[in-house]
Order: structure tokens, then sequence, then C-alpha cells
């Protein structure tokens, strides 16, 4: 089974390259780089040859786009919402939010662009990350509670082209299935060039699958014939409710089920941030990660390495005991 953890954070070759060799001794074989729209302005070259002292040593080496947009996961600005203010999702009730627009003909090229940059860093596999929509209430907890995104001008002019009507302004059934349409399009554009770069796609879904966030049906996506590996991230700190073990095992089950129907790999995320220091914190780690592996997952995989230590605000209250806890759960 692969076991790996997301890295982030350090860009001098000679730090990283003291952590990977940590990593390897610790157990893993597997590790995620992140790349966001500051290390494909600044750090190109660099992120290349931290990518290659990852391959030297044996790992099975990701990248994904952290923060790009900010329709991707991560603790990461993006420079493309200052550049191209028009360009983000738009309200219903006509405010722009904080994220770009899937449509955006500007945005589209401009993942183009990471993606080629991406795969040039020569990575095993290209993470897409928790692509989403945004949810309006991340943002303004002032706005009416059935406004919706996005209803900007491309978006406009790409239902109607869609559906010889123009774009209505409640959200309904069509509205929801015209926004899951353009994701899953915007993914496939972008895990094509991965493809004929060499590299393999994964996508990681968060659990809670719906039009709000997306992708309702999972199947969708798992068909596409550029998808490699799916994925989620069961992070119950977030999301679960008491019965976590529960939550936990829909979530393996779910992506273990689509990838034996659509011949993918399997991939858990166990969580690693934003942790209390408390007994059951460990347990579900433990827990989490061991019931990936007795469910025949392919993959496991913390976010983040060292229990996100180095990320104060979002680092759990004993990061090293957190980072303990999973390494024991691998071991056995």
């Amino acid at each position: 089974m692969e076991q790996g953890a997301s890295y982030f954070g350090v860009r001098d070759p000679r730090h990283v390259e003291e952590d990977l060799d940590r990593l390897v001794d610790e157990g893993l074989n597997a590790i995620l780089h992140t790349y966001s729209e500051r290390d494909q302005t600044f750090y190109e070259e660099t992120m290349a040859d931290i990518v290659a002292a990852s391959n030297d040593r044996g790992f099975t080496t990701y990248v994904n786009p952290w923060g790009v947009g900010k329709v991707f996961g991560g603790e990461a600005f993006s420079q493309f919402l200052g550049k191209y203010p028009n360009d983000r999702q738009q309200l219903v009730t006509g405010s722009r939010e904080h994220a770009a627009c899937f449509n955006s003909p500007a945005f589209r090229e401009f993942v183009r662009e990471w993606t080629r940059s991406a795969v040039g860093l020569d990575p095993d596999v290209v993470f897409w990350d928790e692509p989403h929509w945004i949810l309006p209430e991340w943002f303004d907890d002032d706005e009416p509670d059935d406004a919706w995104v996005c209803r900007c001008e491309h978006c406009q002019r790409r239902y109607r082209e869609k559906y010889d009507a123009p774009m209505p302004v409640t959200e309904d059934a069509t509205v929801r299935r015209f926004r899951e349409d353009t994701l899953l399009d915007f993914l496939d554009e972008m895990m094509a060039i991965v493809h004929e770069g060499g590299a393999e796609n994964a996508v990681c879904l968060v659990p809670e699958s719906d039009a709000d966030h997306g992708i309702a049906d999972w199947a969708r996506l798992a068909s596409s014939d550029y998808i490699d590996l799916i994925s989620t991230d069961p992070y119950w700190g977030l999301f679960a409710g008491d019965d976590v073990e529960a939550f936990v095992r829909d979530a393996i089950d779910r992506v273990t089920d689509l990838a034996s129907t659509y011949d993918l790999r399997s991939q858990i995320w166990v969580q690693g941030f934003g942790l209390p220091d408390e007994t059951a914190t460990y347990d579900h780690v433990r827990t989490t990660t061991r019931s990936a592996a007795e469910g025949g997952v392919d993959s496991v995989f913390m976010w983040g390495y060292d229990g996100c230590r180095s990320i104060s605000s979002i680092a759990s209250e004993n990061p090293d005991r957190v980072w303990e806890s999973y390494l024991d759960a691998l071991s056995g």
C-alpha cells in the first residue's frame, strides 16, 4: 500500500532532502508536494529539483494546485484573483466571490499553463485537490440563504449555448447539472494535458458530495478517460458527527467501490491538522489509517506531514503525537 503525506513550506532543497531522508526512515513511500501560484512563478526550477530528489529516493511523487484560483484546497493566496477580478465567481445577487470561475477563458488558460508547468516537474501524479464551486456562506453571512454561484457573464453565455435559453435567476436542477457539467469538463481538459505529458491524474473530492460543492455524481468523474486514482478526505474534525468510524468507513467503501467498478486506484486522506490534544484524536488517527489499510485502499496519506506543525493557523495542538499516531498505525 502507498503510504504518504503532503509536504509544504520548505523550498531550500538542502533542507527538503533532510526531511525526505527522515520520511523514508519513517516508512513513507509517497509524497505530495504542494505547487501554488507562488511556487510556479518564483520556484519552478527549485520545485523540479525537489521532485527529482523525491524521485531519487523512491517516492511516488504527487504535485497539486495548492489554492490555485481558490477553487482547489490549500493555504495559499491566488494572484489570479487580483489580476482578473472580473473572472471571479459571481453570486446571483451580483457580488463577486473569492474564487475564479471555471468557465472563465482567462482562468482556463491560466490553469492550462499551471498544468504544463506541473507536469514539467516530472511527478508521477498530478493531484486535483477538492475542486469546488464556492459556498456563499464561506465569505459572507449576510447573503440570502438562496444565493448561489455562478451567474457571471461566462456562465450565462455557456448556459445559453448549451440550453438555448437564458440562465435562470433561481437555482434549479438544470443549473445544478450545468455546474457539475462545467466542473467535469474543466477537469477533463486539464487531466488530458497531464496524460499527454506522461503523468497520471488523481482527483480528491470532499466527502460531502452535493451540487453545491460541484460534483454530486462521483461515478461521472470516475468514468473519465483521464482519471487514474479517486480519492476522498474524511476529515472527521470538519465533517463527521458523533460516529467517526461509520463516517470513515462510508468514505472508504465509496472510493474502493468506484475504483473497482472503473478500474482505478483508491486513496484515503487522514486528518492531521486542527486536532485537539485529546485521547480521542489519536484513536481516530489510528483507526482511520488502519481502516483504510484493512478496507483495501491502494493509498493512504496524511494532510500533512508532522501534523501540520509548520502552519500555525491549522496545526494540531500536539502535532508530534498526531504524526506518531499515524506512523504507528502504518507500521502495524
